[in-house]
C-alpha cells in the first residue's frame, strides 16, 4: 500500500494560471495597504470555473489550536475529498489528521496575511494518486483579521504529474 501524505507542501507559485489568476484577483480587492480583503469582495460569479474546486472556511479561533468552520465546499471537492453533507461542521469532528492538515494551511495563510501556494493530493479517500495543487487566500470580516480562508484547488494536469 502507498503512503499517504496528510500535508499540503508549500510551493512558490502554481503551474495553472486559474489559481495565479484568483491570487491575482485577491490583491486587488483590498482598498488599502496592509488590510485583508473583505470576504463580500469575492464574488463568485466572477470564478464559475473556479466555483466547483472552491472552498471556504471560517477561522474558529481557540485553545487548544485553531479550528475551520466549513462554509461552502464545491461539488468536486465533494467528489475528490468524498465530502458530502460537511457545509456547516467543524474540521475538528473529522478527527485530529484533519484538524492538523487543514490548521497548518490556515496558520500559514493567517502569518503571511497574503495568498499561499499549496500542492498535495486527496488524503484517506482512496484518491492520493491524484496531484493537486491550491491556493489559499485570507478573507476578512472588517479588514484587520483573517476570518476566513478561500481555497481553491485544481488538479494537475497529466501532463504535469510528476
Amino acid at each position: 500500500m502507498l503512503h499517504e501524505d496528510p500535508h499540503w507542501h508549500d510551493t512558490s507559485e502554481p503551474k495553472l494560471e486559474t489559481l495565479r489568476a484568483l491570487a491575482a484577483a485577491w490583491r486587488n480587492w483590498s482598498a488599502q495597504d496592509g488590510a485583508i480583503p473583505l470576504r463580500e469582495r469575492f464574488d463568485p460569479v466572477d470564478f464559475p470555473r473556479l466555483l466547483p474546486w472552491v472552498m471556504l472556511f471560517e477561522v474558529v479561533p481557540g485553545p487548544p489550536e485553531m479550528d475551520l468552520a466549513i462554509r461552502y465546499i464545491g461539488s468536486e471537492i465533494e467528489h475528490y475529498f468524498d465530502s458530502r453533507n460537511v457545509t456547516g461542521r467543524r474540521i475538528s469532528e473529522f478527527g485530529p489528521i484533519f484538524l492538523r492538515r487543514w490548521a497548518e494551511v490556515g496558520n500559514k495563510v493567517i502569518a503571511a496575511r497574503a495568498p499561499r501556494f499549496f500542492h498535495g493530493a486527496p488524503f484517506q479517500v482512496s484518491k492520493s494518486f491524484v496531484p493537486m495543487e491550491m491556493v489559499a487566500l485570507p478573507l476578512s470580516k472588517a479588514g484587520a483579521g483573517v476570518d476566513f480562508l478561500l481555497l481553491a484547488l485544481a488538479v494537475r494536469p497529466k501532463e504535469m504529474w510528476s
